[in-house]
């Protein structure tokens, strides 16, 4: 799973000075906002006796110790040891690892590779225009499923499951015989319009004419945004986002909101497009979370494929060249 990347790890209405533990990549890190409101994040136990940080207080930028008051400030740097008579005395390797945070749209962010001494500030995740337009009303949401980072991605690429997995939803009255999908790729990103598999939204009109600026499209930022967008006509339109963060191998969080620029006034309209939504994660979430082997096989001959499978294979084989070149960095 790739490292250098930003993962939402919670809402940021979440967040406040008291410390907060996550886990992603098996590594667990705590966050808490300093007397700025900055966010600030880091390993999750202390150099001293590995005690958890996130049963700790904060005064100011600097995040205290429970267990001996050690103190550590944004940095990770050991300011002051309480049981030594001078301020100065601090252990050479009493330092903590930390690492990037931000927040953005609904969510805090990590960036999970290792800060590099000298290295440029990292831009924040670029993430799609309707998450950050005030013309967009956005109702979040979060889920928890027990499957491989990859095979959870990939189930949002895939389109020839939607009859079989969603009959009464996305997949009614769909032709198991898929047309592509048609699909573009770059090095970083994955545009797909699965026509005439479009998935049929029931907000969306029936008599609605797909043209070629109004059809529906679904994106994916590598290696762990995604939105599908249907259109509603006259400018209108809806979607729903999701982005993908691995608490360990076998452990996969989403974290995503529903939205619109239309009738934005409307808790009726949100209440119905996240149940939809939810109902819809539910049915692919047994069946992602039934597969097995667990992890993916890279090697593409271990698993047979059609041309349908078009966008996973594309997806898979992005994932193991950005792995290899991030393990030469």
């Amino acid at each position: 799973m790739i490292r250098g990347a930003w993962y939402a790890v919670m809402q940021r209405k979440n967040l406040m000075t008291k410390p907060i533990k996550v886990t992603v990549h098996g590594q667990e890190y705590v966050l808490y906002r300093d007397e700025k409101g900055m966010v600030c994040a880091g390993d999750a136990y202390c150099p001293h006796r590995g005690c958890d940080l996130s049963l700790g207080t904060v005064e100011g930028s600097e995040l205290i110790c429970p267990f001996h008051g050690w103190r550590f400030d944004r940095a990770g740097r050991c300011t002051r040891v309480p049981a030594n008579r001078s301020i100065g005395d601090v252990p050479k390797n009493a330092a903590r690892a930390t690492c990037e945070a931000c927040e953005k749209a609904e969510w805090v962010w990590l960036y999970t590779a290792p800060k590099r001494e000298g290295a440029n500030a990292l831009m924040e995740p670029d993430l799609f225009p309707e998450l950050c337009s005030d013309n967009w009303t956005r109702t979040p949401f979060q889920a928890t499923w027990h499957a491989h980072f990859v095979r959870v991605v990939e189930s949002v690429l895939d389109v020839s499951h939607l009859p079989f997995v969603h009959p009464q939803t996305t997949g009614a009255d769909v032709n198991k015989e898929v047309d592509g999908p048609a699909f573009a790729v770059t090095r970083d990103r994955i545009l797909i319009h699965p026509k005439p598999f479009a998935s049929v939204h029931p907000m969306e009109p029936a008599e609605a004419v797909e043209t070629e600026d109004e059809r529906t499209e679904i994106e994916l930022r590598a290696p762990n945004l995604w939105i599908i967008r249907t259109p509603m006509g006259d400018g209108n339109a809806m979607c729903t986002f999701l982005t993908f963060t691995p608490r360990d191998a076998q452990t996969t969080e989403i974290f995503g909101a529903v939205a619109r620029n239309f009738d934005r006034d409307s808790p009726l309209l949100d209440e119905f497009h996240l149940s939809h939504t939810r109902f819809v994660m539910e049915q692919d979430q047994a069946i992602i979370e039934s597969i097995r082997p667990v992890a993916p096989p890279f090697d593409l001959h271990r698993e047979a494929h059609v041309r349908s499978d078009g966008p996973t294979i594309r997806y898979r084989a992005m994932m193991r060249t950005w792995l290899e070149e991030e393990s030469l960095r």
